[in-house]
C-alpha cells in the first residue's frame, strides 16, 4: 500500500472515529480538558533500583473508553509516575458523566503506593497495564 493510501487510510479511520465519539473536527475544536492532577503518590517512599530514576507526575500509556449507549460516560486509565525501566507508582482513573467536561479521578490498590498490601493483594512496589 502507498504512503498516500495509509494516509487517506487514517484520516478515514480518524475521522469516522470522530464521527462516531461526537468529536468536532480540528478546526472547530472545543477547549481541551485536564484530567490528571498532581500526583497522590508524590510521598511514596519505596526505593528505586540504583540509578533509575521515577518521573514524578508522568502520566503514560492513557487509554480512554466511551459507553456507547450513553457517550456521556466516558471513561480513561493511565499509569501515574512511571518508573525508567517500565511500571509505576499506580494505575489511575478518570471518570466523565458529561462527555468529558468534568472528571472524578481515584485509583486501584494496585501497588503500595497506592494503599496495596498483601491483605489485599496489591503488595506490589510497581502497577502495569501490562501482564
Amino acid at each position: 500500500m502507498s504512503i498516500w493510501r495509509r494516509c487517506v487510510s487514517l484520516g478515514s479511520v480518524g475521522l469516522l472515529a470522530g464521527a462516531l465519539l461526537g468529536v468536532p473536527a480540528a478546526d472547530s475544536a472545543s477547549p481541551l480538558t485536564r484530567v490528571s492532577a498532581p500526583s497522590p503518590f508524590a510521598n511514596c517512599a519505596i526505593q528505586p533500583l540504583p540509578g533509575e530514576p521515577n518521573y514524578l507526575n508522568a502520566e503514560v500509556e492513557p487509554w480512554v473508553a466511551v459507553n456507547p449507549r450513553n457517550p456521556a460516560n466516558v471513561i480513561g486509565v493511565w499509569q501515574q509516575d512511571r518508573w525508567r525501566s517500565g511500571g509505576a507508582s499506580g494505575l489511575r482513573t478518570g471518570v466523565s458523566h458529561d462527555g468529558g467536561r468534568t472528571w472524578d479521578r481515584t485509583f486501584a490498590h494496585f501497588s503500595r503506593c497506592s494503599g496495596g498490601t498483601s491483605r489485599n493483594n496489591g503488595n506490589y512496589e510497581r502497577a502495569s497495564a501490562h501482564g
